[in-house]
């Protein structure tokens, strides 16, 4: 993902640091060489800028951009001798960084994690700090508030795309309709240091998708959570608690109470000696909307995921256990069940091609069985115990288009089984999204 993609601002830096005595040959070598990285001829750049080097020349400029070549060329033991060249000069807080995202891309994460937390406690420059702050926490680890100091980030994605198989309610048949859809998320979250450790989080995000063509299928989403957090030697453990207003086709569809805990821990030995391993118990209290009744009761979930980086590969893999106890939808002759309980299994690998670049694949296997037998008599389906079995594939590809920019595609292939005949489906879904962390 962004992750492992380098800061490489001072790309567009002039040579400003060269001295008199340094030589108009290793000048030109390293004019050379910047010209051949625009043209991206790496090889050649690199070429240049150990000419440059051997010719004695020794600025910031050169050793920075000797280090992002050879990182791009995936050399990264040459690439980490260039970034330490500059640890006593001006740029140290920007070498710590790469230096950083070098140990990474190595799979060193305890490298990584010591280089990033360095920058943190050592406070450098603002938006450096906010870039190692975002990997530790992508690592798995939360990076320290001073005592009384509280920090904002926010996050955009706006999205269109294509859904072949337009579904609408929850655990309702698809509708057969295919159609355009655009999609808008916003999130915000606000944290405050509580003591020397723990820390507490304000989020908010809210959520659209709007399909034109037929406007019965609009969903909302408006999320409010207040969580503690506190980072241990071998992880983290914390505590949410969640409201959550949905509504379908302008109508309130459901509201929801919840309350979370959760672990997460580094080096996983039951998991295959996975980097990172997590466990999350939830529960909520459902009220359905005006006319959706069926949907009041209790919402349960437990989740475990793993996490695992191998160079350039990043791989997850959760199992979450899901149990509905609603009210269902009963009248004088029929009952339908909306009560399901669900064993999703779904795993997901992503490769960094280059810098800037990650494509992945993933796949989720959902089995699904509801509590009590449909009983249709004027309504138009089968009766009896509805028992799905869902697969789900996907492809996607990531470009960033600066530190804080990224787009996406995606491409979804769903494909339920029903012991049901009106409730098995087949479903496409293409996707493209602009994405920004702030």
């Amino acid at each position: 993902m962004y992750w492992l993609a380098l800061f490489l601002s001072l790309l567009v830096l002039a040579p400003v640091e060269l001295r008199a005595a340094e030589s108009d040959a290793g000048l030109e070598h390293f004019r050379n060489g910047i010209q051949s990285f625009e043209n991206g001829n790496l090889q050649a750049a690199r070429a240049y800028f150990e000419s440059a080097v051997a010719a004695g020349l020794t600025s910031s400029s050169l050793f920075y951009n000797l280090g992002v070549t050879c990182y791009q060329l995936g050399d990264h033991a040459a690439a980490e001798v260039a970034f330490r060249a500059l640890l006593d000069g001006s740029n140290s807080a920007l070498a710590r960084y790469n230096l950083g995202l070098v140990a990474l891309a190595k799979g060193d994460r305890e490298a990584a994690r010591d280089w990033f937390e360095q920058l943190v406690a050592a406070g450098a420059p603002e938006k450096i700090r906010a870039l190692s702050v975002a990997r530790l926490n992508e690592l798995g680890d939360q990076a320290a508030l001073p005592d009384g100091q509280s920090e904002g980030s926010g996050y955009l994605a706006f999205s269109g795309g294509y859904d072949s198989n337009i579904a609408g309610l929850p655990e309702a048949a698809a509708s057969r309709e295919g159609g355009v859809f655009f999609d808008t998320l916003v999130a915000g979250t606000l944290e405050q240091s509580a003591g020397t450790r723990s820390r507490i989080a304000l989020e908010v995000a809210a959520y659209a998708r709007e399909y034109p063509s037929d406007g019965n299928y609009d969903t909302r989403v408006l999320q409010g959570r207040l969580g503690w957090s506190e980072p241990l030697k071998d992880g983290e453990r914390g505590a949410v608690v969640s409201v959550v207003q949905s509504w379908f086709d302008r109508q309130s569809l459901e509201r929801r109470y919840g309350v979370e805990g959760y672990y997460r821990w580094r080096g996983c030995a039951w998991a295959g000696h996975a980097d990172q391993c997590g466990l999350a118990l939830a529960a909520a209290t459902v009220d359905g909307g005006s006319g959706f009744d069926a949907y009041d009761g209790q919402w349960y979930r437990a989740r475990l995921h793993a996490l695992n980086d191998f160079g350039s590969w990043r791989f997850d893999g959760e199992y979450a256990l899901e149990i509905n106890d609603r009210r269902d939808l009963r009248t004088t002759d029929e009952f339908i069940s909306v009560s399901p309980l669900h064993h999703t299994l779904e795993v997901a690998a992503r490769y960094r091609w280059q810098p800037g670049l990650v494509i992945g694949a993933l796949g989720s296997i959902r089995f699904s069985r509801y509590q009590e037998p449909h009983v249709l008599v004027a309504s138009a389906g089968e009766s009896g115990h509805r028992k799905d079995n869902r697969l789900e594939v996907g492809v996607l590809a990531e470009r960033s288009l600066d530190t804080r920019w990224l787009v996406r595609g995606e491409w979804l292939i769903r494909d339920n089984r029903s012991s049901l005949a009106q409730y098995g489906y087949e479903r496409q879904t293409f996707m493209l999204t602009l994405e920004g962390a702030f």
